[in-house]
C-alpha cells in the first residue's frame, strides 16, 4: 500500500473517531424521554423586532424552536393533538404543540420560515372580524394566506369572531369584562343584558367565526382559544351545540387525553430566555 493512500485512511479513521461520538451522542439526546402520553401546548401571540408584553422577536422565537429541535422535543399538528384528547390516540413522547393567538400577520412573516426550517407545523386561532375587514393596525392573516399556509399543514381555529374585547359590565363603565364570558351593560336599556339576550349575542358571534372557517377553509375539526382565556360553562355549552370539541385556556399545565379543556404555556413573552424557556418545559417532565 502506497504512503499515500495509508495516509488517506488514516485522515478517515481520524475523523470518524472524532465525528461517530458526536453523532451518538447527539441521537442520544434526541431520544431521550421527558415524558410519555402527554402534550405540551406553547401560547405564542405576536413576533416583531421590537418586543413587548406580548410580542418576541424573530430570534428569540427561533431560539425557541432550535432548543426544542435540539432537545429532542416532537411538534405535532393541532390535529393529531385532538385525537389524543378525544380519542386517547397515540402520540410521540416528549410531544408538543404550537398555537398562535389573534391572527397575526406576522406568523406568515416571521413564524413561518423558522418553523419550516425544522420541519415543524403550528396552528392559529384568529379573530374573525380582522380577517375579514382588516380592521385594526397590525397586519392580520388574509383567507388566501391561510389557506396557502394550511396546505403545508398549518391550521386555523377560532379566537371569536368580533369578542376578543372587553367590555361595560355597568353603567358608568368602571368596571368591564371580556365580551365572551360576561353579559354586558346596555346602555340604550339602562340594564345588564338577561341571560337570554347574553347567550344570543355569543351565539351570533360564535356561529359566525365557525360559519367562516368553514366557508373559507372547510375544517374538519372545530377548536377555539378563549380571549384573555376567560369562559364559563354556558359559553362551553354554546360552542358544543355548534360542534367545538376542544377549548384551549391561559392555564399553564401538561395535557393528559381525556379532557376537552387545553392547557398552555405562555412562551410568547420576552421575559423567556433560552434558559428560562427550557425550563418551563422541564417542569412537567416525569
Amino acid at each position: 500500500m502506497s504512503k499515500k493512500k495509508t495516509s488517506i485512511i488514516i485522515l478517515i479513521l481520524a475523523v470518524l473517531i472524532i465525528c461517530i461520538p458526536e453523532v451518538y451522542a447527539s441521537q442520544m439526546k434526541k431520544a431521550k424521554i421527558y415524558y410519555k402520553n402527554k402534550v405540551i401546548v406553547l401560547m405564542y401571540h405576536h413576533i416583531d423586532e421590537t418586543e413587548s408584553g406580548a410580542t418576541i422577536s424573530p430570534a428569540r422565537f427561533g431560539t425557541h424552536m432550535k432548543l426544542l429541535d435540539e432537545k429532542g422535543y416532537n411538534v405535532i399538528s393541532v390535529e393529531q393533538f385532538a385525537e389524543f384528547m378525544k380519542k386517547k390516540e397515540k402520540v410521540p413522547n416528549n410531544a408538543v404543540v404550537i398555537t398562535f393567538d389573534d391572527g397575526y400577520d406576522s406568523f406568515r412573516q416571521y413564524a413561518i420560515p423558522i418553523l419550516e426550517k425544522y420541519g415543524m407545523v403550528a396552528t392559529h386561532f384568529i379573530i374573525g372580524t380582522s380577517s375579514d375587514l382588516h380592521n385594526v393596525k397590525t397586519a392580520h392573516l388574509s383567507w388566501d394566506d391561510m389557506r396557502k399556509l394550511k396546505e403545508k399543514g398549518n391550521s386555523f381555529y377560532s379566537h371569536t369572531y368580533d369578542l376578543h374585547n372587553y367590555g361595560p359590565l355597568n353603567k358608568d363603565g368602571s368596571k368591564t369584562g371580556p365580551m365572551l364570558s360576561n353579559p354586558l351593560y346596555l346602555a340604550d336599556k339602562g340594564r345588564v343584558e338577561t341571560n337570554k339576550e347574553y347567550l344570543a349575542r355569543i351565539t351570533e358571534d360564535l356561529s359566525q367565526i365557525e360559519k367562516r372557517l368553514d366557508e373559507e377553509l372547510n375544517n374538519e375539526y372545530q377548536m377555539i382559544a378563549f380571549p384573555y382565556g376567560s369562559f364559563n360553562e354556558k359559553a362551553k355549552k354554546v360552542l358544543s351545540d355548534l360542534g367545538v370539541t376542544l377549548f384551549f385556556t391561559t392555564r399553564p399545565g401538561i395535557n393528559k387525553p381525556g379532557s376537552d379543556e387545553v392547557y398552555r404555556i405562555n412562551a410568547g413573552t420576552p421575559k423567556l430566555t433560552a434558559n428560562k424557556f427550557l425550563e418551563r418545559l422541564e417542569e412537567y417532565h416525569d
